[in-house]
């Protein structure tokens, strides 16, 4: 697939793209110039919020150097909305180091997750990942680092601040979503394409909206 026809399939591309008619969930509930901040479809606790560029990246640490400040500012900025919603704040990526893997998720557009979690991630993650990783400690430039070497990573902040990154070709598919599914007993409807999971989505929606128009 050519890369203008990545662009024409990235569901992301034309949701922010769109500056009418979008849906609630593509709205975005936090915005600069260059990255919206979008509630979660598949949200399995309120509060799921989606920072993704608006430029088509295929994960963050692809980002050009000249927008990371904007980046970390806007995820600063939600972080602290989250956790004084809601408490605790986890960050994580399923970051793929090249288009149409399976840790992509189906959605080849950088996106960080960023939610409230009262329960340690890697600990309720490690029995939906392959025996033989390792976890290191990391910040931005390791992302940057395993995309440029053509690597799929799982990175994670809990808490903020404290990231963790780890590399593997055979990751799978929504990890992280399958271990908080499972961890709140809800297992069955960790996929977001089949368990969009709206009501919850409205909420986050409704508490972000009251916050922001204060």
């Amino acid at each position: 697939m050519t890369e203008i026809a990545e662009l024409r399939a990235c569901c992301l591309c034309s949701t922010l793209a769109s500056r009418a008619g979008r849906a609630p969930w593509d709205r975005a509930l936090f915005e600069s110039p260059n990255f919206e901040v979008l509630p979660s479809l598949g949200s399995l606790v309120e509060g799921w919020m989606l920072l993704a560029p608006k430029e088509h990246f295929l994960c963050t640490g692809a980002l050009r150097p000249e927008l990371v400040t904007e980046y970390k500012t806007l995820r600063a900025t939600v972080t602290t909305h989250i956790s004084s919603k809601y408490g605790s704040v986890c960050i994580f990526e399923h970051g793929p180091g090249q288009a149409h893997r399976q840790v992509g998720c189906g959605v080849d557009h950088a996106h960080l997750h960023i939610l409230p979690l009262p329960f340690g991630l890697l600990a309720a993650a490690a029995k939906f990942l392959p025996t033989d990783i390792s976890w290191t400690d990391a910040d931005h430039d390791s992302c940057r680092s395993a995309w440029e070497q053509g690597l799929d990573y799982l990175y994670v902040e809990q808490p903020v601040g404290g990231g963790r990154i780890a590399f593997h070709p055979e990751f799978g598919s929504q990890i992280f979503r399958k271990a908080i599914a499972a961890r709140l007993g809800v297992l069955d409807q960790f996929n977001w394409r089949e368990h969009p999971r709206l009501d919850v989505v409205d909420r986050t929606i409704e508490a972000s909206r009251a916050v922001i128009s204060q």
